[in-house]
């Protein structure tokens, strides 16, 4: 009898300190679901909180591979430095076609302003797709914004423009234009910057004629002129510019 009490109380105590043990060391398991369900909760990250690189910003005009029309971001900052140049591109497919522009903007923008060349560093960021083709036509844009950054100014966001930029300061002649044109349309800005001539889209269709002389076939091949005034394709102004300074005062 002695021996079953004693072997009741010994089943006690050893449901008791399991009891205790599981509680240390192994918490209650719904306590534990719960807390996993609130820690584990995935985060909505916004995406469009990305914070925009500093400076002036301005847009470049370029065309894709199979010649749609594209408007892309881009933004210029001047700090004191020593004179680099550093460049955030979103994609560097086309680095090697756009670095000269960038240079060149560079370079005449300090000279342009009589700025020491080792005064300012210049940071480009450019959100540059992979099917944009065309880097140099976004010279003249980008000393115009390198301008407004060395002079610590803003510029005009509702207007683009497309061309190169020369040693002189002069904006030189791109191909695309009326694609382009339609781009900056539809992305709803209210006028278009083009090189001087270029509002007038002139292009060659071929056309044959072939006519029998006896036995022989004589064919005659021409190329006729057709021109198209962008400014009548498009519901924007499109002005045309001939150096930098007539750019800026469109965008000052």
């Amino acid at each position: 009898m002695k021996e079953n009490v004693l072997l009741g109380l010994v089943l006690v105590l050893v449901f008791v300190a399991g009891g205790i043990s599981a509680t240390l060391f192994f918490p209650d398991l719904s306590t534990e679901v719960e807390r996993k369900e609130i820690t584990e909760k995935p985060v909505e990250w916004n995406l469009t909180t990305k914070p925009l690189p500093e400076g002036v910003e301005t847009y470049i005009v370029g065309t894709t591979e199979d010649g749609k029309g594209m408007v892309s971001s881009a933004w210029v900052r001047a700090d004191p430095g020593v004179g680099k140049i550093l460049v955030d591109i979103e994609n560097l497919f086309f680095w090697v076609d756009i670095q000269h522009s960038i240079r060149t903007a560079s370079s005449f923008s300090k000279e342009y302003l009589k700025i020491e060349k080792d005064r300012y560093d210049l940071t480009y960021s450019i959100d540059l797709d992979a099917s944009i083709v065309g880097g140099p036509s976004a010279g003249g844009t980008l000393t115009v914004a390198t301008i407004a950054a060395l002079k610590n100014t803003s510029i005009k966001n509702d207007l683009v423009m497309t061309g190169t930029i020369q040693e002189n300061g002069r904006i030189g002649t791109v191909g695309g234009i009326l694609p382009k044109a339609r781009a900056v349309e539809e992305e709803g800005f209210e006028k278009f910057l083009v090189p001087e001539g270029q509002s007038v889209q002139v292009t060659y269709t071929k056309e044959e004629s072939c006519r029998s002389v006896g036995t022989v076939e004589i064919c005659r091949t021409e190329y006729v002129e057709e021109k198209t005034d962008i400014n009548q394709e498009v519901g924007i102004d499109v002005v045309e510019v001939g150096n930098i300074e007539e750019a800026l005062g469109h965008f000052v």
